[in-house]
């Protein structure tokens, strides 16, 4: 497959999307970008304070910016938040620009990953155990229609190494 445009991580929250473009984008020559700090930078703002006093819309709203200022950036791969495929054309914008990578995690998985670090997490900083796990199974089942649109889809639950070099057995 020839890469010509970025590289899209796209998966659910613990999906490992970070982890896996930091690793990735040495391996392929290219430069990574975390789309919640390019939010951030845009901002000056953290993600959960504007969660907390700007609310999810505009948030959304930043998200869709921040995605679109990449335009004409190539040589990229860049960690969409869990959500961003979800809203406005987002997925079919980065389908449109590049190639769409999906990070597969069970839901147990994404539970174990993310509850730990909830206070991190502005959508699910409030909740006890039992609701992050039926908001996980609640927003995946919203979400999975868009992730499963990617261009490639692999296994996140593997060992990071595992997973690079499943994406990359994908893009040669």
């Amino acid at each position: 497959m020839s890469i010509h445009g970025p590289i899209f991580l796209v998966g659910y929250m613990g999906a490992g999307k970070t982890t896996i473009g930091r690793l990735l984008a040495p391996a392929i020559e290219r430069n990574f970008i975390d789309l919640d700090d390019l939010i951030e930078a845009r901002t000056g703002k953290a993600i959960p304070v504007i969660f907390e006093t700007q609310g999810e819309q505009v948030f959304r709203q930043e998200e869709q910016s921040a995605l679109q200022s990449l335009e004409g950036k190539k040589n990229l791969v860049i960690a969409t938040g869990g959500g961003c495929p979800a809203h406005y054309t987002n997925m079919h914008w980065m389908k449109s620009h590049g190639i769409t990578i999906y990070l597969r995690c069970h839901p147990g998985c994404l539970f174990h990953r993310i509850a730990p670090e909830k206070k991190r997490r502005p959508l699910i900083a409030g909740l006890d155990d039992v609701e992050i796990m039926e908001y996980i199974l609640e927003s995946l089942r919203k979400r999975l229609p868009y992730y499963t649109q990617a261009t490639i889809t692999v296994n996140g639950e593997n060992s990071p190494q595992k997973v690079i070099e499943d994406i990359l057995s994908k893009l040669a």
